[in-house]
């Protein structure tokens, strides 16, 4: 993410969170890699910082996964 433009991590973040919520089942961090095109330990912070601002959540198990909240289903108009 170094040298990144606020608008180029908008866009990841987006893409994230739009794919998350289309996604059936939870978001590994392996999904996040590929959207990203991120190596694992850049995915998995990208994930770890959207779960801190409260757009995705974390089901705490081993592998992570992940599922958007409320908050970020607001940002697409998705029915909750």
């Amino acid at each position: 993410m170094k040298n990144q433009s606020a608008v180029e991590q908008f866009e990841k973040m987006a893409l994230v969170l739009k794919n998350s919520i289309e996604k059936r089942g939870k978001t590994s961090i392996a999904d996040i890699q590929q959207w990203i095109d991120g190596n694992y330990s850049k995915s998995k912070r990208f994930a770890q910082q959207l779960t801190a601002a409260g757009y995705l959540k974390s089901d705490q198990s081993k592998p992570l996964g992940f599922k958007p909240t409320e908050k970020a289903k607001q940002l697409f108009w998705v029915a909750a």
